[in-house]
């Protein structure tokens, strides 16, 4: 195990991880409700912001399901004004 053949499996593992990597990254902006034109552009940090932002979104929906109005609107619900 020579000094060069331990750098050559290091830039091995390295090549793989990365190509996992963006395989996951590419799959995840697929998911993600945009065209494909728009998220097969996306770099991984758009493609995390974005699914975070998606992920509250829809943990904040989830959250007023069976409820009449989304969280905030209590006030309007309240007086009957719509």
């Amino acid at each position: 195990s020579t000094p060069e053949l331990r750098k050559e499996r290091s830039r091995d593992a390295a090549r793989s991880r990365r190509s996992r990597e963006a395989e996951v990254f590419f799959q995840l902006a697929r998911a993600l409700p945009f065209a494909r034109a728009v998220s097969a552009h996306l770099d991984k940090a758009s493609i995390m912001r974005l699914t975070i932002s998606y992920l509250r979104v829809h943990r904040l929906l989830r959250r007023g399901e069976g409820q009449r109005h989304l969280p905030g609107s209590r006030e309007r619900a309240d007086t009957g004004a719509e």
